[in-house]
């Protein structure tokens, strides 16, 4: 609603209401009196209106008739139980609410999510405190922006774009608790939840981003950013065949000419093979790997389980002629060494078991 100009018809018409309600009490004391005259002077001389004239009220304007009955000039007055049946009814179906009745249905609606912790003096009230701060902040903001309407979807839109804002700033927390309150007072909106998981996934919550796109998903199953934004977060994982299974394909067939998307199926397609070419690696490096009587070149696939290294290299050294150390099978032995049994069994193999008992130049 716009201001009022001080010297408008409408505004000096309810000031002279009022002037003709004050004229109307009967003051309990003395003090009651002065603070009375005090009052009505104070609103005669800001508005440069003459006491006197309330006489000219016409009685329909009678701020008494106006509270008491059920309608009033060209306004419907609702009586304290329709004030009651319209906050216990959705909100969304109200063409608007007075700020008093929006602030208490804005807490209870925090107070259901679990907004305000709880110590041992009982609520939190640095959360109490932030949650009014919130409140007023959009309540202005709402104002600014010409909203005709008070309610709470129009508050949640407020704070959606809040978080909007907080996400260009990068304080992504902020933007989280924004989210947060936009989607505790309007938990259907599938945008907010969406929203969210962007939130948690710059913040490495990749989880809770997960879960948020699940609950877009939900809402909205044709709602192409939450699949989209489902593969980002799977992706920021780590996880990137589920990134492109699970949400950067369904975001492509709801949204085909969405260029994006497809480059970001293209990025998890080539970290899929990098991921394939480094199993391929480790693969063939374990294949030529030896410990403990593992596997040797030259050995056919599961041959090396029954070989026991330990055994054959017992013998080998039992057959070093007298002055050459022996080599016990416990003792860290260098690379060199192991090169070298390695040749031996090479040979061995070659030649099926025999022995090569020629000194060699």
């Amino acid at each position: 609603m716009a201001n009022l100009k001080a010297d408008s018809p409408l505004c000096r018409r309810i000031v002279l209401s009022f002037l003709d309600f004050l004229n109307s009490v009967e003051p309990s004391s003395t003090s009651d009196v002065e603070s009375l005259e005090v009052a009505k002077d104070c609103l005669s001389e800001a508005f440069k209106i003459d006491s006197s004239s309330t006489s000219s009220v016409p009685n329909s304007d009678s701020l008494v008739q106006i509270f008491t009955s059920q309608t009033g000039q060209n306004n419907e007055i609702k009586s304290d139980k329709i004030h009651e049946e319209s906050h216990a009814s959705s909100t969304n179906d109200a063409p608007g609410v007075s700020e008093d009745e929006l602030f208490g249905q804005f807490f209870g609606a925090l107070e259901k999510v679990h907004y305000f912790g709880t110590t041992s003096n009982g609520d939190d009230e640095k959360a109490l405190d932030r949650a009014t701060q919130f409140f007023h902040n959009a309540l202005m903001e709402m104002k600014k922006s010409g909203r005709e309407e008070v309610d709470l979807k129009n508050l949640a839109d407020t704070f959606k774009l809040q978080g909007n804002k907080a996400m260009q700033s990068k304080t992504y927390s902020d933007a989280i608790e924004l989210y947060t309150v936009a989607i505790a007072l309007c938990d259907d909106n599938a945008v907010y939840y969406c929203n969210r998981a962007a939130a948690y996934t710059q913040n490495n919550q990749h989880r809770e981003a997960i879960h948020d796109c699940h609950k877009a998903i939900e809402i909205d199953p044709n709602y192409s950013k939450a699949y989209s934004r489902l593969g980002f977060s799977y992706y920021a994982q780590g996880n990137y065949r589920d990134a492109i299974n699970k949400g950067f394909r369904k975001a492509l067939l709801l949204d085909p000419n969405n260029e994006s998307v497809r480059g970001n199926i293209q990025a998890a397609e080539q970290k899929l093979r990098e991921e394939y070419q480094r199993a391929e690696r480790g693969r063939s490096s374990s294949s030529w790997s030896y410990s403990n009587g593992g596997p040797f070149p030259g050995f056919p696939p599961g041959m090396s389980e029954s070989i026991d290294l330990s055994s054959m290299m017992e013998d080998i050294s039992s057959e070093l002629p007298p002055g050459v150390t022996r080599i016990n099978p416990g003792d860290d032995m260098p690379e060199e060494i192991y090169g070298a049994l390695r040749t031996a069994l090479q040979m061995f193999n070659e030649r099926d078991g025999t022995q090569d008992n020629s000194n060699g130049n």
